[in-house]
């Protein structure tokens, strides 16, 4: 069979006008013959497969809106507990860009298949060139396969936990394949055939500082390694409740795991190229506004950033976080809204529990217990709510031009203000970011808050596509691997080293109390919204104590005009009920059609 690769042309000129119209070459393909005979050609293809790997700005539903941190009301079926083989394609896997989570599905294999028929071609282009030029070509060659076993693994790693183990896929299907002798392997068979790729891509790929940016490169791959090692050793794939070898290791050998997962993240330490980016400590205000920066980059230059993507606004794969997630008194559209549970894990200035100074009355109203901090629940937080969350009376961006004369500073307005006029008579107004306002009721947020962090000022939601990148993986992500393989491993000052590192650099001194605690309130902390999350959640096993019904906080002020004062009140409510959380839920189902065409395919438990 023929394969043709379609490829963008910058220019194409037209020659030889007189020839006859049947004889001329199609000016959109080449055939293969023609693509592996040429570098930049296979290059190509190689960047298709790049293209068609996915991230975390897809449309307004993000990994977030299945964990605790957010509330999407696009967000159906699993955080119900009603999640069937039936839906699965409806409500996770489907590549519609919006209202699916495919980045991390299924739906990956077409691009496996594109990876592996880069794989299977690819060494041909060298046979078409000589001499030194064919040398050159080589080394570029070896290069190109070490980033697609890069893309290949980092794919499988999305799937792997999201579904366990998989079918593993080394070469490209032929036209007469026989799907029906297609297995899925066992998960510690699927972590394997991972680590081997990470392994062969980190011995062929350069460092980030000698390689584009967004191109693979070692770091990217000894990254990808920890990352899938952490998982593998946690409790959800290797304890003793392993239902079968699909979803987990039996009779795991926990301290082996732990150490692999230990001297993966160890690997991208030693490699001594990256850095934690310094975001100004011990001044937290720097570091509020410098961690909100360093997610508006425009490229991923920063020796923290390990692997992502980037964007231009006006051309090419493009996203509009702004609008999908940004203020609708900004006529945005507030699509992923904070939790309070979330809000209310934030610590204070000086590290301790914002329990210490906050509780609720039996009607869910916030007062004050404390002496050092007292009056707003937002003041005194540490550095990195101010730069993650909108809350009330956070400033943001100034209003469009229509809308200045209602808030000429631009914060966030979420509170509704009663005022009790000195004939007694009463009246409302509602904030413009309010689902009661003046500005698109419709689409401000359920609980109170909206995500900061990811967004950028500088950008017109409404008007205006964003070009900041999209982080996949950091280096604060492997300190926090090692700090975590370490405490499992009972090597505590270790641990409590490269955790209190990534607290210090954001500005917060080091933790007291329960080390495990602190380690799984710093990853939340820290990597929030970043498609972690869910993750973790998982391989911990805490879904039940996480996913608790979604709450919000109503805020009204008082304005008494007879007694001259003016009273605010934060009271804590019950947006959105949850389903019931159970252990089916920590594994996403094969859909019925994918099981109706290989029936072979063993389905995941409880499904």
């Amino acid at each position: 069979m023929k394969n043709f690769i379609y490829i963008i042309f910058i220019l194409v000129s037209l020659t030889s006008c007189n020839e006859g119209l049947l004889d001329k070459k199609p000016l959109d393909k080449y055939s293969d013959v023609t693509v592996w005979s040429d570098i930049d050609l296979a290059d190509a293809v190689l960047r298709d497969c790049y293209k068609n790997t996915s991230h975390g700005f897809k449309g307004y539903l993000m990994l977030s809106a299945v964990t605790d941190e957010v509330y999407n009301k696009h967000m159906v079926g699993y955080v119900d507990g009603n999640l069937t083989a039936d839906e699965v394609w409806t409500y996770w896997e489907r590549q519609n860009g919006s209202k699916s989570l495919f980045h991390i599905g299924w739906w990956n294999f077409k691009n496996i298949q594109r990876i592996n028929y880069f794989l299977d071609n690819v060494d041909q282009v060298a046979q078409a060139y000589s001499g030194e030029e064919r040398l050159q070509v080589e080394e570029s060659i070896a290069v190109k396969k070490g980033e697609a076993l890069f893309l290949r693994a980092f794919l499988y790693t999305h799937m792997a936990r999201t579904y366990g183990g998989l079918p593993l896929l080394s070469e490209s299907f032929q036209i007469d394949f026989d799907f029906s002798k297609v297995e899925r392997s066992s998960f510690k068979e699927t972590v394997d055939f991972i680590v081997a790729d990470c392994d062969k891509a980190a011995e062929l790929l350069p460092l980030k500082q000698n390689i584009d940016l967004g191109r693979a490169t070692k770091e990217a791959a000894l990254a990808i390694k920890s990352r899938i090692l952490l998982f593998a050793a946690s409790d959800l794939t290797a304890d003793e409740e392993v239902v079968n070898e699909l979803v987990g290791y039996k009779n795991a050998d926990r301290v082996a795991l732990w150490k692999s997962a230990k001297s993966a993240a160890k690997d991208v330490m030693d490699l001594a190229t990256l850095q934690l980016s310094d975001f100004g400590a011990p001044d937290q205000v720097a570091v509020a506004s410098n961690y909100f920066n360093f997610f508006k980059a425009k490229d991923l230059s920063d020796d923290e950033i390990i692997w992502g993507k980037m964007f231009l606004d006006n051309v090419g794969e493009r996203h509009r976080m702004n609008l999908w997630m940004g203020p609708n008194g900004q006529y945005n559209w507030s699509s992923t809204n904070v939790t309070q549970e979330l809000v209310d894990n934030y610590e204070m200035a000086d590290g301790s529990k914002f329990s210490e100074h906050f509780d609720m009355d039996a009607d869910g109203y916030y007062f004050n217990k404390s002496n050092k901090y007292a009056g707003n629940i937002y003041s005194n937080r540490e550095p990195r709510f101010y730069a993650s969350v909108l809350y009330d009376g956070a400033k943001f961006q100034e209003r469009i031009e229509s809308l200045r004369d209602f808030d000429t500073i631009g914060i966030y307005d979420r509170r509704t203000v009663e005022t009790i006029h000195s004939d007694g008579s009463k009246t409302q107004e509602f904030g413009l970011d309010t689902r009661q306002g003046p500005i698109q009721e419709w689409s401000g947020s359920f609980t109170g808050y909206i995500m900061k962090k990811m967004l950028d000022d500088e950008v017109v939601g409404k008007d205006e596509y964003n070009s900041n990148v999209w982080i996949e993986i950091r280096y604060a992500e492997i300190l926090l691997n090692y700090a975590e393989a370490c405490m499992e491993l009972g090597e505590l000052n270790e641990a409590e080293k490269y955790l209190n590192m990534v607290r210090n650099r954001a500005g917060m001194p080091d933790f007291e109390g329960d080390i495990e605690e602190a380690l799984r309130h710093e990853r939340q902390i820290e990597l929030v919204f970043e498609d972690k999350r869910w993750f973790d959640i998982r391989r911990w096993k805490i879904l039940d104590k996480v996913l608790k019904p979604v709450r919000g906080v109503r805020i009204i002020e008082t304005r008494d005009q007879v007694k001259n004062d003016t009273v605010v009140t934060w009271q804590n409510f019950v947006a959105f009920d949850r389903g019931s959380i159970t252990d089916k839920l920590y594994w996403i189902p094969l859909s019925i059609d994918e099981l109706n065409k290989a029936p072979q395919l063993q389905q995941n438990p409880g499904y």
